[in-house]
């Protein structure tokens, strides 16, 4: 006889407690994880990483799981009132999720897509194909660039010149989101180009912040999952790295320019 998976603590996070309704439901209907596999579009694993709170999920999957399992939408309203807004949060985004917040100053170094905080809603969606709760995440993420109270962080990013070229969505997506890094170049949100060329920053994207008191908190991306970290000597080494990245990048005027003749010459 199967052991039965080890019981969720569902006040713990807003996936944990998705999770373990997805759960309840599930064996309230006599399925196993591979018997609901194949009643919706999600792997097996997917669903099983889902009610572990490992991984979080889109609306779509709420609604095939209601429809499935014959929840009565119950599922889906709770998908709403945990997650519409702010969209699904994967878990080990969480601590940046909440750390970022509370930045003064944030250093992001970004090779392979525009930064979040960067991004239009349009090429978000298409990056994250499609996962419009994911998306909406980062729309709520941008608005500490524009709020009041307290003061916007500081912003410097610095992107690899192969984003600029890179189709994600369609010429029309690119050409408005590459429209949107000039509009938003300001004296707090500062974005440079770096070229092609090799450079200490090859291992991937990474986001440094600074908060009150001098306190440095970094966020790596992975192929699978991120990683938040606040050991010194890490974020010593990153912030070594990005100022050889910087070393490298056009100045401010000439990030821009180049930006511009882009959107024109490639996307128009």
């Amino acid at each position: 006889m199967p052991q039965r998976p080890n019981d969720l603590r569902p006040w713990e996070s807003r996936e944990a407690l998705f999770g373990s309704e997805l759960r309840h439901y599930r064996e309230a209907a006599g399925f196993s994880c591979l018997q609901l596999s194949q009643k919706i579009p999600y792997a097996k694993s997917t669903i099983s990483a889902v009610e572990r709170a490992e991984s979080g999920c889109d609306r779509k999957m709420a609604v095939e799981a209601d429809r499935a399992l014959d929840a009565r939408d119950a599922l889906t309203r709770l998908w709403d009132g945990l997650f519409k807004g702010v969209g699904a949060v994967p878990t080990w985004f969480t601590d940046w999720f909440k750390r970022e917040p509370d930045a003064m100053h944030i250093r992001s170094y970004q090779p392979l897509a525009v930064d979040g905080l960067l991004q239009t809603p349009a090429y978000a969606t298409a990056l994250l194909d499609g996962n419009e709760g994911a998306a909406d995440t980062r729309m709520v993420r941008q608005k500490i660039l524009t709020r009041s109270e307290p003061e916007p962080p500081n912003l410097l990013c610095v992107i690899d010149e192969s984003v600029l070229y890179r189709d994600i969505g369609g010429r029309g997506v690119m050409r408005d989101q590459l429209g949107h890094l000039v509009a938003l170049s300001s004296h707090r949100v500062r974005i440079q180009i770096v070229p092609c060329v090799q450079h200490g920053g090859l291992s991937g994207p990474f986001v440094i912040g600074t908060f009150a008191g001098g306190n440095e908190v970094a966020y790596r991306d992975g192929v699978l999952r991120g990683e938040t970290t606040v050991d010194r000597e890490d974020i010593i080494r990153l912030g070594e790295i990005f100022a050889l990245i910087q070393a490298h990048a056009y100045p401010l005027g000439q990030s821009i320019e180049l930006i511009k003749k882009v959107a024109a010459e490639k996307w128009s």
